[in-house]
């Protein structure tokens, strides 16, 4: 993973429940992606070689975090995620491995080999829409495995009508007082505008199989009945270009997870020294 830096700064206002009895942090306004999509046949040497290059950030001891998260239903990616209260703070992210020699030498040293494992790579920022999400907060990431990951392509002029959309979504979702979550993100740099990626953390893939269930009466009463869903429908058709969903596992394996994942839940994102590592100099 390259892009600007390999240290990524993952605010912990992404688990507020670690932190009720502590000052909220302040809210996460810049949200960073970086994608690679690997060389067919290369998967399992580019594991190694970011599994061995996180370890050795962890190791540098980076005041810097990410989250890796791999693609289980679609081309082979892997992506890399980190979220920052303002760009001040993403710039002072980059500057502690830009100019901290320990990790501007591991920076070097693994980001000459990634050529070699990749046929693409990029990487995007997007801004909040809180106004368009649902008890996104409630929900305790440290503990999710997988990431549902909604990519939709707004047709440009009518991108009212899709936040008119989200809003009778989200407000369906209140009413019926729905136990599951999701965050509303739009894009703000690396792809065309009007992009926008709907995420929704999960314990489990079973819980895919309850969607259904969780939208079911009470859902569709709230949401005005066949009426509401009309105007649904019409709105997104209206709006949507095209919406793409894959699914995403956490790699702890590649991951530099803040303390308070590793304190949340050890046995998921507490790291030890990959053996190829134990090998290194």
């Amino acid at each position: 993973m390259s892009l600007v830096t390999r240290g990524f700064a993952l605010s912990l206002v992404l688990v507020p429940s670690l932190l009720a009895a502590q000052t909220p942090p302040p809210p996460n306004n810049v949200l960073q992606i970086y994608r690679e999509v690997v060389k067919a046949g290369k998967g399992p040497a580019h594991d190694a070689m970011e599994t061995a290059w996180s370890w050795a950030v962890i190791q540098a001891k980076s005041p810097n975090s990410f989250i890796a998260a791999s693609v289980i239903s679609g081309p082979n990616e892997v992506w890399y995620i980190g979220a920052f209260p303002t760009w001040a703070d993403l710039e002072k992210a980059n500057d502690a491995t830009n100019h901290t020699p320990a990790l501007a030498a591991i920076d070097k040293r693994f980001r000459s080999q990634e050529e070699q494992f990749l046929s693409d790579a990029r990487g995007m920022t997007l801004r909040p829409r809180a106004e368009l999400s649902y008890n996104f907060n409630e929900m305790n990431l440290p503990n999710m495995r997988y990431l549902s990951v909604t990519r939709v392509t707004v047709r440009p002029g009518h991108t009212a009508e899709y936040e008119e959309s989200r809003k009778m979504i989200k407000a369906a979702h209140e009413a019926a007082k729905l136990a599951d979550g999701f965050s509303i993100w739009e894009v703000t740099s690396g792809a065309p505008a009007g992009t926008f990626f709907q995420f929704v953390p999960r314990k489990t893939l079973a819980e895919l199989d309850s969607g259904a269930t969780i939208h079911g009466q009470a859902y569709t009463a709230a949401l005005g009945g066949d009426t509401g869903q009309k105007k649904l429908a019409a709105l997104a058709a209206s709006a949507i270009i095209s919406s793409e969903t894959d699914q995403l596992e956490f790699t702890p394996s590649q991951s530099v997870p803040p303390a308070a994942w590793v304190t949340a839940n050890p046995k998921m994102w507490k790291r030890s020294a990959p053996a190829t590592a134990a090998k290194q100099p």
